[in-house]
């Protein structure tokens, strides 16, 4: 609605998984290498924390196209949804490695059926990566428990796969209730909100990417928003779509304080008292 005013060839700020949009903060990139370590060292499981928002599950996209560009060396399973229970989720996993599964098959059997697709994408010369995004909503310790049993499957002193765990701080609390499978964990990482600086180098990264020629956000409205957002990228994304919206509707030349303060009031509901120089 606004791109053709701001002269974008897309929307910057949808709330969407768009890994397009990455952008390769300190944090972000650490928290990839970390994650990718696990995967390229055939670890047994990772685990990738960070509050509602804080691009989670953009940076899960990114490593499942990484990895989808390597379909020599890699088969992967991503399960969205993991508040299922553990029958289910067993079958799901046989059954994006490619395999059917019957309606009513037993435990022994899906465990079965596991092993074997394991080993045959093991004399592949391929390793199987299951991540599972949103992992904090896994209800059932059993649930857990299942997962911490895949560790067991192995050849000699190797994985046969390698899980890896993304969710908000609520899964590292659970974590901590479970010993035995927190011990399994050979890589955690916590991602932590934008700091200011980072925030600013996020909007105009997302202006760039989405076709703007110039800075479309001035200084001081950037650390505005970073003030409201608390540099969490979907609580930025917000404040920022609207305000390009009013933007254009005021055609002004760049969203400046007056707009991103007004924004950040009617998103927030609060009061702001000024901008941080």
């Amino acid at each position: 609605m606004y791109e053709g005013y701001w002269k974008l060839k897309e929307k910057p700020f949808e709330n969407v998984a768009d890994s397009h949009f990455l952008y390769h903060s300190k944090k972000h990139d650490e928290a990839l290498m970390r994650m990718l370590y696990a995967v390229e060292e055939k670890k047994g499981a990772a685990m990738l924390t960070g509050e509602y928002g804080s691009g989670k599950t953009v940076l899960v996209k990114e490593i499942m196209n990484r990895l989808e560009k390597q379909v020599d060396n890699y088969r992967t399973v991503l399960i969205i949804n993991p508040a299922i229970p553990q029958l289910e989720l067993l079958g799901e996993i046989i059954y994006q490695l490619g395999r059917s599964i019957p309606v009513e098959m037993k435990k022994a059997e899906l465990l079965r059926s596991l092993n074997d697709v394991l080993h045959k994408n093991i004399e592949e010369d391929r390793h199987v990566v299951v991540i599972i995004d949103e992992a904090q909503a896994i209800g059932k310790e059993e649930v857990f428990e299942e997962l911490r049993l895949l560790l067991n499957l192995q050849m000699g002193e190797g994985f046969l796969l390698t899980l890896l765990l993304a969710g908000q701080p609520e899964l590292g609390e659970k974590m901590k209730r479970l010993r035995q499978f927190e011990q399994r964990l050979s890589i955690k990482y916590h991602l932590s909100a934008l700091n200011q600086e980072e925030t600013k180098g996020y909007i105009h990264h997302r202006c760039k990417v989405a076709g703007a020629g110039r800075e479309l956000f001035t200084d001081v409205a950037c650390n505005l928003i970073y003030t409201g957002s608390g540099g969490i990228p979907r609580e930025i994304n917000n404040i920022c779509d609207i305000s390009l919206l009013l933007g254009a509707g005021r055609k002004v030349t760049q969203i400046n304080e007056e707009i991103a303060k007004e924004m950040i009031e009617e998103l927030k509901g609060s009061k702001l008292s000024g901008a941080q120089e």
